[in-house]
């Protein structure tokens, strides 16, 4: 839906609606095209829209004119990107919003009414739930375990038994780290019989540095994070690193969430007691810099429409839960969103500066706005723009300067007078001087040819610098485009916040853009939106734990996303969140030590049979694991992983990150890193990325893909750095392994990939392949050496569901 609600109801509405929508006069052919049903069924040709089958479908044919007498529009066609869009979202399938029913919600007669709207369960006030009484009284560690045990007995479940202490160090180690426990901290964790023993381990793993690197990832996911532009023209971000690792000091830090969502939104325009505060906060609002954005071939005035457009639908998902974006052509057609109050918010971003322009493969370009750091960081930034926006002026007059010098030198001056006359402008400005003694003439130009060259090969060191708004310089309410296009502007409207959540007007000065007002609004319970976002990020939390969200559509709270299955333990999690000042290491540490996180996976027919898809949690969730947790594993087992926190991993690039080249060059994962500072390129992503199911980097992602296909299979099986980590880790075995014992390694083997204890039938299985393997000839004629045997047993076991899978 988000690729329709993106850019194909904005080309329908301004190219199509006027002659094929409902508002019509009068629909020609019978088409209608603001409704899914109206594309299916068609018109007086038969179904436009085949899903799947571009070559099928009436709509393409009529937009590629290849037809005579089925050309649409009529007067002119749609320029080729707009029918690369049209071809593109029928090969998706053509997905769109339903207009009949969406999840079980009858039609309104103004879904976009944002007074009526208020009645939606995401928009009331937080209630104060007491935990309920529930039979298992002996179960609950806490109100979370009321909440979910009270309908687990309504609903005659019961919860699995505990997980094992062995699961359980290593789904808690995942979860809080992102890596695997080693096996000294395995055995730490089993042997300590403290009652407090797993809240001294969740204490000690949430002030790790590594927490910082799992939970920051989770939050790059949502502001769509990567280190170059993507679209049409990939230039690299060099300094979109400042945000990454801003965001895992943050997280680290605990920086209660409101102050966190503040900085990111307007931390160019909050106070500061010193340069390095005022820096760190101005990195925070890279936030809204860091988005994918089209380059060339836009009108101005369109991109910075585009530009407001991405900003605000990262904003709506990210904060909201809200698809806020879909308001920009027409009235929301299922949220209580009008156009209006679009535009409000809009008005907000255009007030905003993002790009800038700068110099860039020999021309002047439009560019993401970066700004210097330090205390002379603005000058300093400034004067290196500026060096080579004149180098090309210098150029030109060092070689007249070397001209001259030649001439003087020679002593000609009848040839000197005219080509002095034929460099008038070098004379003007000092390159040659006609008018004085020979000799001085010389020394003079010597000078100056020395002065020339200083200052070309000398130019101003690159400044520390970050991707930085700033408010623009006059600031203006926003006008609703017609249609969304930028080229049609209606009404004016005042900026200011969703009238279904801010009864009263937003107060922003009339000089400002109104983003202090805003980055407050989105945290603030009584006046602004804190009830909502403290729901979207209560939900985050849970989703990103247990595996599946209250509200299973983390990104999407309207009402065509699913209702909260536990309703009042959402309000709970909410209200927990604001009570704690906005700490997300107290929401995550309160999670993580309830009995429910602590249950096995365990399957149990009765309770598959009455929840299939285990809505109620009567287990805990299996999950893969992701494709940074599953590298870093592997590098972890095998000794290689390197926890130094790096700055940029983009140094090898071109400025345009994926120019013609080596490909596998422009997609590096060989640095020994966490893979959280692997270079993330749009339209590029490293193939462990790319495999695995990584978030897009080009759009807000609060819920990754969850697939399970050949293509991960055959990336684990054929990969060179899972075999070279596989070899890595045998040969660390067999190295640190006090006894050469086939059946001790096979046990250490276990204990380091698998953090578990291996079972008689393990021991068999794996030492029979290996003497298989030791015994079986080689092509040389030879047996297989024993390190290359224990290696191909590593590689089987990285490939096994048990390793990839956590419990």
């Amino acid at each position: 839906m988000t690729y329709f609600e993106t850019h194909i109801r904005p080309l329908l509405a301004g190219r199509c609606y006027a002659c094929h929508s409902e508002g019509a006069k009068k629909s020609k052919g019978g088409l209608l095209l603001d409704r899914s049903e109206g594309w299916s069924s068609g018109g007086s040709s038969g179904p436009a829209v085949i899903p799947g089958d571009v070559e099928a479908s009436l709509l393409i044919e009529a937009v590629r004119y290849t037809a005579p007498g089925l050309q649409m529009p009529p007067n002119e066609p749609l320029p080729p990107d707009e029918i690369e869009r049209l071809e593109q979202w029928v090969r998706m399938g053509a997905p769109a919003p339903r207009q009949d029913t969406v999840s079980g919600i009858t039609p309104r007669d103004d879904p976009s009414d944002p007074i009526a709207g208020r009645d939606h369960w995401a928009f009331r006030p937080l209630t104060e739930p007491q935990p309920p009484a529930v039979g298992m009284a002996d179960w609950p560690r806490s109100a979370i375990d009321s909440f979910v045990l009270a309908r687990l007995e309504s609903a005659k479940l019961r919860p699995a038994p505990d997980a094992d202490r062995r699961t359980l160090v290593r789904r808690v180690y995942f979860q809080l780290i992102g890596l695997p426990p080693t096996p000294r901290q395995v055995s730490a964790f089993l042997v300590d019989d403290r009652p407090d023993a797993l809240e001294r381990l969740v204490d000690t793993l949430l002030n790790s540095p590594q927490f910082g690197e799992r939970w920051g990832r989770h939050w790059l996911d949502l502001a769509r994070y990567a280190d170059s532009n993507g679209l049409d023209e990939n230039f690299l971000y060099r300094e979109a690193w400042r945000y990454r690792n801003w965001v895992i000091d943050a997280v680290n830090a605990d920086i209660p969430f409101d102050r966190f969502a503040l900085e990111q939104i307007a931390g160019d325009l909050l106070p500061y007691n010193s340069i390095e505060q005022r820096d760190r906060q101005r990195i925070a609002a890279g936030f809204l810099v860091i988005g994918p954005k089209v380059l060339l071939g836009v009108d101005p005035e369109a991109q910075r429409m585009d530009v407001a457009d991405e900003q605000l639908d990262t904003i709506g998902r990210t904060f909201l839960g809200q698809t806020i974006g879909c308001a920009r052509c027409h009235d929301h057609k299922f949220d209580p969103i009008p156009t209006a109050d679009y535009y409000a918010l809009a008005g907000i971003l255009t007030s905003t500066e993002v790009m800038e322009r700068r110099y860039m493969l020999g021309e002047q370009r439009v560019m993401e706005r970066l700004v210097g750091l330090g205390p002379d960081g603005v000058d300093s930034n400034a004067a290196y723009e500026r060096y080579w926006r004149d180098r090309p002026g210098m150029l030109e007059r060092r070689e007249d300067a070397r001209s001259a010098l030649k001439l003087l030198r020679d002593d000609d001056a009848a040839v000197l007078e005219a080509f002095s006359g034929e460099h008038a402008d070098a004379v003007a400005e000092g390159a040659i001087d006609p008018g004085r003694p020979i000799e001085a003439r010389i020394e003079a130009q010597e000078a100056l040819l020395a002065e020339l060259d200083s200052a070309i090969d000398s130019p101003p060191v690159i400044p520390p610098r970050a991707m930085i708004p700033s408010d623009r310089r006059e600031p203006a309410d926003e006008h609703i485009r017609l249609a969304g296009q930028s080229d049609r502007p209606g009404e004016s409207v005042p900026r200011g916040f969703p009238r279904v959540i801010s009864e009263a007007a937003a107060a922003i000065p009339g000089e400002q853009s109104g983003r202090l007002e805003l980055g407050f609004w989105l945290t603030d319970r009584e006046r602004g939106a804190g009830r909502l976002t403290a729901r979207v990020l209560a939900n985050r939390v849970w989703h990103h734990l247990i595996g599946t969200g209250i509200v299973r559509t983390a990104d999407n709270f309207g009402r065509t996303g699913e209702a909260p299955s536990h309703p009042e333990l959402l309000d709970h999690l909410a209200g927990q969140l604001i009570d704690s000042g906005w700490s997300i290491k107290s929401l995550v540490r309160q999670i993580i030590l309830s009995r429910t996180f602590a249950m096995s996976s365990d399957h149990d027919e009765s309770g598959h049979a009455i929840d299939p898809e285990n809505r109620l949690l009567w287990r805990a969730h299996r999950r893969r694991l992701g494709p940074e947790s599953l590298r870093d594993a592997m590098l972890s087992v095998a000794g290689g992983l390197d926890l130094t926190p790096m700055d940029s991993t983009v140094w090898y690039l071109g400025d345009q990150a994926t120019s013609v080249g080596d490909n596998k060059n422009r997609r590096r994962t060989d640095f020994p890193c966490r893979s959280v500072y692997l270079p993330v390129i749009r339209n590029d992503l490293p193939e462990v990325f790319d495999v695995f199911n990584f978030a897009d980097p080009h759009a807000t992602t609060g819920m990754r893909p969850r697939t399970m296909v050949a293509t991960q299979g055959l990336f684990l099986l054929n990969d060179d750095s899972v075999m070279d980590a596989a070899e890595a880790t045998a040969r660390r075995l067999l190295a640190e392994e006090a006894s050469s014992d086939p059946e001790a390694l096979a046990i250490s083997l276990f204990e380091r990939v698998l953090n578990t204890r291996a079972t008689e039938e393990d021991r068999d299985a794996l030492l029979t392949f290996v003497h298989e393997m030791e015994t079986r000839p080689i092509a040389s004629g030879g047996p297989v050496p024993r390190l290359q045997a224990w290696s191909m047993a590593c590689h089987a076991l990285f490939a096994s569901s048990r390793f990839q899978m956590l419990e």
